[in-house]
């Protein structure tokens, strides 16, 4: 029994992925933000007064923007690099395929709890926000829901197969760019992690 992290993409791919799942949530969140604070908004002479402001106000959107920038950017270079890796993926035959897209719709329950935050938002919230986010991570870096993803899933489509591969039948979750799959089809799979893969 093997102890190490099956995922075979690397943690930043993993966290780039992680932050992409959640970019609805932070446009609304700076949305928000950007709305409650928006009196501060305004051109003023750099000082030290002018920075501890913007850090006040604007310090946590600026890391919104930093994480969903990296998100996105993230996602489409590890994306990218799985798609170049088509030739190290295995012929396998579809025996049964249910689609998982609707998966996607629970995921964004997760969403709630900070969108009903009212009034001022101070320490205390950013610091939940963090706590939660991290535990949030590590919880998506070690199970399938690297492949649950609303805003990847609205290109791709997710499904749990069983395969034949060889003489041996197998099942998998499956995230492909085609957006149906039918039994006795013929894909290619490429592992992703522990019964994870990437079907072109």
């Amino acid at each position: 029994m093997s102890k190490n992290n099956p995922h075979l993409l690397k943690s930043n791919s993993l966290f780039a992925l992680f932050c992409l799942s959640y970019l609805p949530l932070f446009f609304l969140l700076i949305l928000k933000l950007g709305i409650a604070n928006f009196n501060y908004l305004h051109f003023h002479e750099i000082s030290t007064e002018s920075l501890i402001t913007f850090f006040e106000k604007f310090g946590f959107v600026t890391i919104l923007i930093i994480l969903g920038s990296y998100g996105m950017f993230g996602t489409y270079i590890t994306l990218k690099n799985i798609k170049q890796k088509e030739s190290n993926a295995i012929p396998a035959k579809v025996a049964s395929v249910k689609l998982k897209n609707e998966e996607a719709l629970s995921y964004l329950t997760s969403y709630v709890l900070p969108l009903l935050i009212s009034g001022a938002i101070g320490t205390f919230e950013y610091a939940t926000f963090g706590v939660l986010f991290f535990l949030y991570y590590k919880l998506y870096s070690t199970s399938s829901l690297i492949l649950i993803n609303p805003i990847l899933n609205m290109k791709y489509g997710l499904y749990e197969i069983e395969y034949i591969s060889g003489t041996k039948q197998k099942s998998a979750l499956i995230i492909s760019q085609h957006k149906w799959i039918d039994i006795d089809d013929e894909i290619k799979i490429l592992k992703l992690s522990h019964k994870l893969y990437f079907a072109y």
